[in-house]
């Protein structure tokens, strides 16, 4: 029997068209100290490219760290702290009020660590850039293996790849799109 959590992702993985992105480096670090360990504009390019004119969900420390509203997008933070709001931005206090929210943009997953982990169920895909070299850090990506297939590289630079992986449910919908 499935309990609330496999119920929730279930249900965002059929109503919302969820997909993570995240850059990784080698050893697994996606922040230090709250701030990206690397600075790669051919990769932030990237990110800008596939999430620009969709909806951004990132929890409050990853927005913070930004510091800003990410242009073009449609910025979604969760908290637990019931009095922070910031301007331009949708405050959520918990996943299940992304299906209240009546998003029919695609919706991006985008940090920080705590947040991939809860959701990376309910994504459809997941767009991993792997930054070559090992990098210092307090904040790892969580595991993602079981749960996704790799269907294809998309683009090789020589500081980073970018990988494709689809969600194991739906490797035979989207394998080849």
């Amino acid at each position: 029997m499935k309990n609330i959590e496999e119920k929730l992702r279930d249900g965002l993985l059929e109503k919302l068209d969820m997909r993570a992105i995240a850059a990784v480096a080698e050893n697994g670090t996606i922040g230090n100290k709250n701030s990206i360990p690397w600075k790669i504009p051919e990769e932030m390019s990237f990110f800008r490219k596939m999430t620009q004119n969709a909806s951004v969900l990132m929890g409050r420390k990853t927005f913070e760290s930004i510091g800003h509203p990410l242009p073009d997008r449609q910025n979604i933070v969760i908290t637990r702290d019931p009095d922070w709001a910031r301007e331009d931005v949708i405050t959520i206090a918990n996943f299940r009020q992304l299906l209240e929210l009546g998003i029919k943009k695609t919706l991006w997953v985008c940090g920080g660590a705590m947040v991939y982990g809860a959701l990376l169920p309910a994504c459809r895909e997941l767009y991993l850039s792997t930054i070559f070299g090992e990098f210092a850090g307090d904040t790892k990506f969580p595991e993602f293996n079981n749960l996704f297939t790799i269907s294809k590289i998309i683009l090789a630079c020589p500081a980073f790849r970018v990988e494709r992986y689809v969600n194991g449910r739906f490797v035979h919908k989207y394998a080849d799109t």
